[in-house]
């Protein structure tokens, strides 16, 4: 009986580590999507172009580098992005302008460490000065990239994000607390009612929207240490912005519901000098599920900035 009892425990406990330790499944957005649009054949077109990689403190970043032009849009992915994630603004843009867009490695929790990786990559492709486009967690950075290095900015877009604050850590210190204790699986199952609940809906339902989110490859150690980087706080210095006078753009969503309107209007009053152009019920991705707008916006201010808010 005692050896039973312990068979079935040793069981049980076989069990739980295996489900604490089981990876997320990649999911693949051409079977979710299930259309062979514009959008799908332009992803898949991307995804198959070469990547390249560069090695900062042991520690390995993938980025693609591609198009041509005399300027250098550098994009910045949000906390649950990729380099893929911007692949229909790479593609509108490319013809114009050179393009980087780069994943953040999982080991990165600090701002200084995606400073001195994103520099690396910059430094590797022979890039001076660029123009930031960053989104959610890449508008943080993007922040961050001109308070610290303002003169290897050309311009800076600020897309969906938030200033520096103590909101959203005050927001969620119970989730600190449990994260680290929950098998991946299980975030990825809150995750995925996260984006049928809010996300998606907020998105008007976005069927592109709703087969690229879950595609996304999850890994927990990535998702604690990218939310590091977004409460990782630093201090705005508007004197030292004002320097070197940046072309701004904020882009933000009537509707985000990962942005409060509280860190939204902060935002805006922290950088008073820059332009805003606000999406109409488009939520926290406008650039996936209304990547034209996006796309028709983003050129007029690069071209001449846009001149109504």
């Amino acid at each position: 009986m005692k050896n039973k009892t312990l068979k079935a425990l040793l069981l049980v406990f076989i069990l739980l580590f295996s489900l604490y330790y089981f990876p997320s499944p990649k999911r693949d957005f051409f079977k979710l999507y299930g259309q062979d649009d514009v959008s799908a054949q332009g992803l898949k077109e991307f995804q198959s172009r070469e990547t390249s990689l560069t090695e900062v403190d042991q520690v390995k970043w993938m980025y693609y580098s591609g198009g041509q032009g005399a300027q250098t849009i550098l994009f910045l992915h949000g906390m649950g992005g990729s380099y893929d994630i911007w692949w229909q603004q790479i593609i509108a843009f490319e013809s114009n302008y050179r393009v980087i867009s780069y994943t953040l490695p999982k080991e990165i929790d600090k701002l200084k460490q995606c400073s001195k990786g994103i520099q690396a990559i910059l430094t590797q492709e022979k890039v001076d000065s660029c123009i930031l486009v960053g989104s959610s967690m890449g508008g943080y950075i993007s922040q961050y990239f001109v308070q610290t290095i303002p003169d290897k900015i050309d311009k800076a877009v600020f897309g969906n994000t938030f200033p520096p604050n103590d909101l959203i850590e005050q927001e969620n210190k119970k989730n600190e607390q449990i994260v680290p204790w929950l098998p991946e699986i299980a975030l990825v199952k809150i995750g995925d009612k996260k984006l049928k609940n809010e996300l998606i809906p907020a998105g008007k339902n976005s069927k592109l929207l709703a087969a690229f989110l879950p595609s996304i490859r999850f890994n927990k150690e990535q998702f604690m240490n990218r939310y590091a980087v977004v409460i990782d706080p630093f201090r705005v210095d508007t004197l030292k912005i004002q320097k070197k006078s940046i072309p701004k753009l904020i882009l933000e969503s009537d509707n985000d519901p990962l942005v409060q309107k509280e860190l939204r209007t902060a935002l805006k009053d922290v950088y008073n000098d820059a332009q805003t152009y606000t999406f109409q019920n488009a939520g926290h991705f406008p650039y996936i599920n209304e990547a034209s707008e996006y796309n028709a916006v983003l050129k007029q201010f690069l071209e001449k900035e846009i001149t109504e808010d």
